[in-house]
């Protein structure tokens, strides 16, 4: 009974670990966006960069 409490306060402390995160990065990109230091690309732009992304880690799962 004790693992499981500790588990859901591990959960708890984890998720506000990745909110905190995830505000810094969100304040992070608005203030360079305010700064004129954002660098937009275009959707196919995203789409060939995701694609490139996944095939570099399907390769690393590969060696595994």
């Amino acid at each position: 009974m004790n693992s499981i409490i500790t588990y859901e306060v591990d959960e708890k402390d984890n998720q506000i670990s990745h909110d905190a995160w995830l505000t810094q990065q969100v304040n992070a990109a608005f203030e360079n966006m305010e700064n004129g230091l954002a660098v937009f690309v275009s959707n196919e732009e995203a789409n060939a960069q995701m694609t490139e992304f996944k095939r570099k880690i399907r390769a690393k799962n590969k060696l595994y």
